[in-house]
């Protein structure tokens, strides 16, 4: 091993490190709950878990469902709750700072891999996006992935290493087919490798180039679709016999929905476009970025400064990268690796349909996520080239200054990113909210009551049928399929509470030993109840750190001994 691979491994297993304490790190307690669509995720596992393992699950519009495997694993092992959820994303975010660094190194070599590593490792939208439970994460992974296998399969044939590029190739195929398992924004690299194997056509046409592509890769070429295809059966099959699954939700929050142009765009197509494409770029350079918690952190760009520039940088460099190409193939002269500056363009383009033909909550840093690959890599490339520039241009003298700037830029801009995430959304009561930290609060509370007194009547639970996934998945004792709007579940006899609806809840009348529930999000209708009920008493309320209240339990006054037991319970 010679020095400069020891230094380049060392360096990357210490941006893994970095990357790993960025997204583990309080995972028990930070994020502070489980949003409903995080639970309804734990649903999907549960069946998992009971033998129910399919390629797409019907909840929520229609999920993929390879994320839900992985968090069958994590809960297999280290049991039921929240962390184990989050910590499966987490995984997944240090796996693709990984596959980033080998994306980038194979075509722009190592400083840029190690930059573009360490950029993604501490940048706070990636990091918040990795402990948060949402299936959306993997698609960076497997973009990386498969854009580091394809390079790598290019170099060993180059090479003449034809059984490693065979190998290369098979995995290149099987990360492109198996990013659809992720999520339905994936979709899109269908065009980007359609729009590579265009312009290789054009290419092709030159009488001095003809298709040495096809002759130098062709058994290759064989092993990726067939590994792809295998890959890719199970979800095939599945689409075959559920079409309307292929769908899902796009068409409600499509720009092509008519009630979103009326919001966003005056009635109109294209200003509603134009509207998602400006709020969508805007997000990663200045403004308040996503407002979402569960997204990013509110208030900022999901970039920092430092890498925002290098990324303004890399495009440009890329976009120089690609005419090059151009002209080269015009002059009729062979490209292979150089192919990566259009594929780059193209990823960007491509990764930015899904936002900018939607409408609904935007900026979305969610939808955004393909995004970060090519963001990330241009940004590590042109930061290695910034070094290459001033060890080359500045006088001697001035070198360790220049580059004990840069370091000094990096680390700041590191520090910046994770203040953001640990000091900011961290001890924010919003953040709290937004992950329905109440919901994991009442949801303890229910078992806690059912486990002291298992025979006493089921209590009242005030809350919308959204929320109730998060109590349902924390609280559950048996697994089953979505239920849709009032459809009753089909575990409901084994449930420990009784839902209300909010709007009416106020109806109800306790009897004795009977408790009722409200969350955060229902204590207005807690203080309607209380107002209109005035034989019953507050036996239970909880608050947060912030002096919300987030639990608010109420029993018929001085009616059985229980009552005093449950105040026991208060925090």
């Amino acid at each position: 091993m010679n020095r400069k691979t020891l230094i380049t491994g060392l360096a990357i297993v210490a941006v893994i490190f970095i990357a790993a304490g960025f997204r583990l790190y309080d995972i028990h307690h930070y994020p502070p709950g489980l949003f409903p669509d995080q639970a309804a995720n734990g649903e999907d596992v549960r069946l998992i878990l009971e033998g129910d393992v399919r390629p797409f699950y019907p909840r929520g519009n229609g999920r993929e469902g390879l994320f839900f495997l992985l968090q069958a694993v994590a809960v297999n092992w280290f049991g039921g709750g929240v962390w184990p959820l989050l910590a499966t994303s987490a995984v997944v975010g240090i796996l693709t700072v990984g596959a980033v660094f080998f994306a980038t190194r194979i075509f722009f070599g190592r400083l840029s891999g190690i930059l573009a590593a360490l950029f993604l490792a501490t940048n706070h939208w990636h990091v918040t996006l990795s402990r948060t439970g949402f299936r959306a994460i993997l698609i960076p992974l497997f973009v990386a992935a498969f854009t580091a296998f394809v390079g790598y399969a290019v170099a060993a044939a180059k090479q003449k290493k034809t059984s490693r590029s065979l190998v290369y190739a098979v995995l290149a195929g099987a990360c492109f087919m198996g990013g659809f398992y992720t999520y339905i924004a994936y979709r899109i690299m269908v065009g980007v490798v359609l729009g590579m194997l265009l312009l290789m056509l054009l290419a092709a046409l030159h009488p001095q180039i003809g298709f040495p592509h096809l002759r130098r890769y062709r058994w290759q070429l064989v092993a990726a679709v067939v590994a792809g295809c295998l890959v890719f059966l199970p979800l095939g099959l599945y689409f075959w016999h559920h079409p309307d699954a292929f769908v899902g939700r796009a068409g409600q929050v499509s720009v092509f929905n008519q009630d979103l142009q009326n919001q966003y765009g005056g009635g109109q197509l294209v200003p509603t476009i134009l509207y998602s494409l400006r709020a969508t770029l805007l997000s990663f350079f200045v403004g308040p970025g996503d407002l979402n918690w569960r997204h990013a952190v509110p208030g900022f760009p999901l970039l920092n400064p430092l890498v925002g520039l290098l990324f303004l940088l890399g495009l440009a460099w890329t976009i120089h990268g690609t005419v090059m190409v151009a002209y080269k193939l015009r002059r009729g002269e062979e490209e292979h690796l150089g192919f990566v500056y259009p594929y780059l363009l193209l990823l960007l383009l491509g990764m930015l349909v899904p936002v900018i033909t939607t409408a609904e909550g935007l900026p979305h840093g969610l939808r955004s996520i393909g995004l970060a690959v090519p963001i990330f890599m241009l940004a590590g490339t042109a930061g290695s080239v910034c070094l290459y520039w001033i060890k080359r241009k500045l006088p001697l003298n001035f070198q360790a200054a220049g580059v004990g700037l840069a370091v000094g830029a990096v680390l700041v801009a590191a520090a910046y990113d994770g203040a953001l995430y640990f000091l900011i959304a961290r001890n924010d009561s919003a953040a709290y909210y937004a992950y329905r930290g109440d919901l994991t609060e009442v949801a303890a509370f229910i078992n806690e009551h059912h486990a002291r007194f298992p025979d006493a009547p089921r209590p009242y639970l005030v809350l919308d049928p959204f929320s109730l996934q998060t109590i349902h998945y924390l609280t559950a004792v048996a697994a089953h399929d979505h239920v849709v709007g009032d459809e009753v579940h089909p575990d409901e006899a084994q449930h420990t509470w009784v839902q209300l609806d909010p709007a009416t809840s106020e109806r109800t009348t306790l009897q004795a030993e009977q408790i009722i529930i409200f969350t955060q999000s229902t204590i207005v209708d807690a203080d309607r109840y209380g107002a209109m009920h005035p034989e019953v008493e507050v036996v239970a309320s909880r608050r947060n750190r912030w002096g919300k209240e987030i639990l608010r339990v109420y029993q018929r006054a001085g009616t059985s001994p229980p009552a005093e037991e449950i105040d026991s319970l208060d925090a």
